[in-house]
């Protein structure tokens, strides 16, 4: 486990599964409420710092075994209402409680702090990232965070199975992620962390360039 970012309203920690998988958990400042993103594999350390918060809601960016492997498990010993986008509902068990609405900006309120889903297809169906965000902690002058899942990585989108569905992905990030602020915090779903400012200035460098008609599958920026 590491403290990933403290502020005024919330911390987040991040924990890293055997598959390099990232998952977080957020916990409101003030309340001691949380909320989880993702449940990979091996989620022991996950669930032990989760239990000494209040679980209010367990968020899935998509669903992707990697990301899902440790649900069971961590409803097990935390159960709380879940929100996976619909094109993905099927990757959990039928016995889950997906009843957090992750449609494009809908507000999921953690205590003090807000949460605002954006339906991102591309790598899946039902891929969603999630802005942190609030009234309090953006007049403080906090920034912004975004947990992208396997949308967006340093460096390049996330895999496409297909040409259609790059296009697809990259349409999500110029839609609802690339509009951030620039100094919003880009939390993927594996590895390490950027910004938007850098990924805007990474992938104009890709855009200027023409798009091959059969492009897809692990793509970079560069």
């Amino acid at each position: 486990m590491s403290n990933v970012f403290t502020g005024k309203f919330w911390s987040i920690d991040s924990f890293v599964s055997g598959f390099s998988n990232n998952a977080f958990l957020i916990t409101c400042a003030r309340t001691g409420s949380s909320v989880i993103i993702d449940t990979p594999a091996d989620p022991n350390e996950l669930i032990s710092a989760a239990s000494e918060t209040a679980v209010e809601t367990i968020l899935i960016t998509h669903g992707h075994q990697d990301h899902v492997e440790g649900y069971e498990e961590v409803v097990a010993t935390l159960p709380a209402p879940t929100g996976i986008g619909s094109g993905d509902r099927e990757s959990l068990p039928a016995s889950a409680q997906v009843t957090t609405d992750v449609t494009t900006d809908v507000s999921i309120l953690i205590g003090d702090i807000a949460l605002r889903a954006l339906h991102t297809p591309g790598h899946t169906s039902g891929s969603t990232c999630f802005v942190l965000e609030s009234e309090g902690s953006l007049a403080s002058g906090e920034h912004s965070h975004v947990f992208t899942g396997d949308t967006l990585f340093p460096g390049g989108p996330g895999r496409s199975k297909s040409h259609e569905a790059l296009v697809q992905m990259i349409s999500s990030l110029e839609s609802h992620i690339f509009v951030l602020p620039e100094t919003t915090a880009v939390l993927p779903g594996h590895g390490e962390f950027t910004t938007i400012g850098d990924s805007k200035r990474e992938y104009a460098v890709f855009a200027s360039k023409p798009l091959s008609p059969t492009l897809s599958g692990d793509v970079t920026w560069a």
